[in-house]
């Protein structure tokens, strides 16, 4: 008699540019390789995901609407199908889900709605996710979170047992590979030899530290300093600071498609990335791929990601972060180290395990 195969279920609503839509789009491509053991339900209300994943079964669900989706319309649609397993990609289980006896996987990719002094994400936002993320996390059978970091703070923060919490890694794709490409570079304006920064414009990202820093090395060196990524709330002193200081040598190119990213990448001599909070920090990883060396911070998630392919700092001592900038960019041995290491970094993350350790998880708790 042929067994029925466990049906896990996951919703893509309101999937925007940025990490954890990287993440969640990685995953579904590596669960392909588990579609024989499972069978999966995805759940969207993008119509431009129609054509994807075409190894699961995908119910489009009408509607843009954050509360009547999740709340309403996508527990109603999910009901249906008698799912055994409900996986939560970002932080959140509306509490509606409840009433669905399928097992619940929340995925945390990181706390920092709760450091308020980081003013990470706009305030109605944390205030939605401050009150929900620890019942979230109460009703889930497991909690996944995406390193050790965001482990401890889930235990910290929302007094989660640790026993269950699981650590996932993420991954970096195979397209992430050093490709020196002049006409992508020519086409963006981009101008050799550089500094680089990837991510969003805000405070938690430590970025004006970061031109602070330039700013006292820029008559030592000289490279610009190019910055691709979304401008978002609390950047004004961060323009302010370049029209005043910087004009010339730093630029905004704004969102960049993906080949330009490995591009840019791949042709810097720094990316600096010395964020004051990160759940992950999946930039680090695409650098080190694209044989860039990094500079990040000795604070959560980071060091943890980066390992010794990195030079670390104090992401708050403006000192630091100038002077260890200085030392990858003069000191060549310095600066190649730490891209050998970067590779050697690199072998312990994949999407692969990702997805396995997830599926590993499942079978653990099936019974």
């Amino acid at each position: 008699m042929k067994k029925n195969k466990l049906k896990i279920g996951i919703g893509l609503r309101g999937l925007t540019k940025g990490g954890v839509t990287r993440f969640i789009f990685s995953l579904l491509k590596e669960f392909e390789k588990h579609s024989k053991d499972f069978d999966f339900y995805i759940f969207y209300n993008d119509k431009r995901l129609k054509d994807k994943f075409g190894y699961a079964k995908k119910i489009y669900i009408k509607g843009k609407s954050k509360l009547i989706w999740d709340y309403i319309k996508y527990p109603m649609e999910a009901k249906r199908y008698n799912l055994d397993y409900l996986l939560f990609p970002k932080n959140i289980i509306p509490f509606s889900f409840i009433f669905n006896s399928a097992k619940k996987i929340n995925i945390i990719h990181d706390l920092a709605h709760f450091e308020k002094k980081l003013n990470a994400y706009r305030f109605w936002d944390s205030i939605y996710m401050k009150s929900l993320m620890k019942i979230s996390c109460k009703i889930a059978k497991k909690v996944l979170a995406v390193s050790e970091s965001t482990k401890n703070d889930i235990h910290r923060i929302l007094k989660i047992s640790e026993s269950k919490i699981k650590v996932i890694y993420e991954g970096v794709e195979g397209s992430f590979k050093k490709t020196i490409n002049p006409n992508l570079l020519k086409k963006l304006e981009v101008q050799t030899p550089y500094i680089f920064y990837c991510g969003t414009i805000n405070p938690r990202k430590n970025l004006l530290r970061a031109l602070k820093g330039f700013n006292e090395i820029k008559d030592k060196i000289p490279h610009k300093f190019y910055i691709t990524g979304g401008r978002s709330w609390g950047n004004e002193n961060i323009m302010d600071y370049i029209d005043k200081n910087l004009i010339g040598r730093v630029v905004l190119i704004g969102h960049i498609k993906e080949d330009e990213l490995i591009a840019m990448y791949s042709s810097s001599d720094l990316f600096v990335y010395p964020s004051l909070y990160e759940g992950f920090g999946l930039p680090i990883l695409e650098a080190q791929a694209c044989g860039c060396p990094v500079l990040t911070s000795n604070v959560t998630s980071c060091p943890e990601v980066a390992g010794e392919g990195a030079g670390i700092v104090n992401p708050y001592s403006v000192t630091d972060i100038s002077s260890k900038m200085l030392k990858i960019l003069q000191d060549k041995a310095y600066s190649d180290n730490l891209i050998k290491k970067g590779y050697e970094n690199l072998k312990r993350f994949s999407w692969e395990k990702t997805a396995e350790n997830i599926i590993n998880m499942v079978n653990e708790t099936k019974n």
